[in-house]
């Protein structure tokens, strides 16, 4: 019976790195999940700055484009005033060649 002796601290042995298995197993498995949680929120943080950085992109292009847009309207304004103004001298002009036309002394007795 002395070899049933010495296999009693075998068995207690193996039910002991069992148990060690089994703590090690639910350890992995927690790890593991814990990863699993980490990548998701790593992955929703990468998306949040992805949006953050369009987000911004999008406002200095929206400025860049508004300014644009205020000094197209600007710039055809002034080509308005410019265009206006230039029609009032060109219809202005014949009128003035007609009076330099007159000789002073038909404009001095009213002859025409």
């Amino acid at each position: 019976m002395v070899v049933g002796c010495e296999d009693l601290p075998l068995w207690h042995e193996i039910e002991d790195l069992q148990k060690k298995k089994a703590e090690l197993e639910f350890q992995l498995h927690s790890i593991e999940e814990k990863e699993k949680t980490l990548e998701e929120r790593a992955k929703l943080l990468e998306e949040k700055l992805a949006i953050q950085h369009l987000e911004e992109t999008l406002r200095i292009k929206t400025e860049a484009v508004e300014k644009l847009e205020s000094r197209i309207t600007e710039l055809e304004q002034k080509l308005q005033t410019w265009e206006k103004s230039s029609t009032t001298m060109i219809s202005m002009e014949p009128q003035a060649q007609q009076n330099t036309n007159e000789s002073p002394l038909r404009r001095l007795f009213g002859e025409h």
